[in-house]
């Protein structure tokens, strides 16, 4: 086992989201060694080696992982970052024990932006997928919180190019 013990340090309301919280959690052990491992493992995650840091997310939650801190953003309240922190030590302790198995990867991967998945989108704010436009389906979509199914236009024949290089960029982005 790596990771002993995490101790949440500091907690309040979320900027990015009022009705959610985020907080810094202390880590009781060095992770860096395991940072590679998880990189290769986890499809969303963004590792930078020179940090060195990790960022990941788990549904909608955003967690960037450094040596002996981690912090998170939109957690839905102190019950729901608990069980986050609880699967996020089991995700390290479970690397970590499988480490042998695993090819590491130091190389930092590239995360889409939202406008860059704007940009693929047919952009004719129809709102059929629930949301005012397409830049806010973009927004949403990048965050996890909407899916590429909502819109149907992409599945129609005439954007069929598009759906695939979004299928690829959310695929990216681990969803």
């Amino acid at each position: 086992m790596l990771l002993k013990n995490v101790e949440i340090t500091y907690i309040s309301p979320c900027l990015a989201d009022p009705g959610k919280i985020r907080l810094k959690a202390a880590l009781s052990d060095d992770i860096s060694e395991v940072m590679p491992y998880i990189n290769a493992t986890v499809k969303n995650a963004i590792y930078n080696h020179d940090a060195p840091n990790i960022t990941l997310s788990k549904e909608f939650r955003l967690i960037t992982l450094y040596p002996r801190e981690m912090t998170m953003i939109k957690a839905l309240n102190t019950t729901d970052a608990w069980q986050v922190i609880d699967w996020l030590q089991e995700l390290i302790n479970d690397t970590y024990n499988r480490r042998e198995e695993i090819e590491p990867a130091y190389q930092r991967k590239r995360r889409p932006h939202p406008l860059q998945l704007y940009s693929w989108l047919p952009r004719v704010n129809c709102k059929k997928c629930g949301e005012q436009s397409c830049l806010a389906f973009a927004v949403l979509l990048f965050s996890g919180q909407q899916e590429l199914k909502r819109c149907k236009l992409l599945f129609s024949e005439k954007y069929r190019e598009q759906l695939q290089v979004l299928l690829e960029l959310t695929q990216a982005l681990g969803y």
